[in-house]
């Protein structure tokens, strides 16, 4: 199936080689090339990102073997060299994007891959996860999450994903603050209660 997306993306990054992720899908918003997809939140957010990823996955493909669209979520960049090493490794997330069947999945497979995305994020940035916090810095990180005195990983991760859709840069939060709340995550983790 062709992407809708992939004429509108490919002028884009005719027009600015780099982008992310989410500053292309809010441009792709901007112009009315992407509407809402779903009610629920968090299923639309997924299925816009689907959506640009696939486009930009087909992208990649038919621009061999005069281009070389390189893809990462942080970092879309259209470079005038060929690459045809490139498309011969086998990449798993060009795979899952390819593959229309992952358009419509549901909340608990979105909830996973977020997590194993932002976990991943969190590890290229560097935020120390291992650091104990001070008992007061704990204190105001649980407070400022909204969390009880003692809680589970399960409240952990559920709060991570509410603070997750409200600060993400595609819907018009900072990844600073989304950086911010990763490294919070990593270190509430390590304070759950079983």
């Amino acid at each position: 199936m062709v992407n809708p997306l992939i004429d509108e993306i490919f002028c884009l990054l005719i027009r600015q080689p780099i982008w992310k992720v989410h500053t292309l899908a809010s441009a792709l918003s901007e112009t009315n090339h992407i509407k809402a997809l779903d009610d629920d939140p968090q299923k639309d957010l997924f299925k816009r990102n689907f959506l640009v990823m696939n486009a930009l996955y087909q992208l990649q493909l038919q621009l061999v073997p005069d281009y070389h669209l390189r893809i990462a979520s942080l970092h879309i960049e259209l470079v005038n060299t060929p690459s045809h090493t490139a498309l011969l490794q086998a990449e798993p997330l060009r795979d899952y994007y390819l593959d229309w069947h992952n358009y419509d999945t549901s909340n608990d497979e979105i909830a996973a891959l977020l997590d194993n995305f932002w976990q991943h994020f969190g590890q290229q940035t560097s935020v120390n996860t291992t650091k104990k916090l001070t008992p007061l810095q704990h204190q105001e990180i649980r407070e400022r999450w909204n969390l009880n005195t003692e809680y589970s990983l399960k409240d952990v991760q559920k709060r991570w994903r509410q603070l997750a859709l409200k600060h993400h840069p595609d819907k018009q939060g900072s990844a600073v603050v989304f950086k911010q709340i990763q490294g919070e995550y990593e270190q509430l983790k390590l304070y759950c209660s079983l």
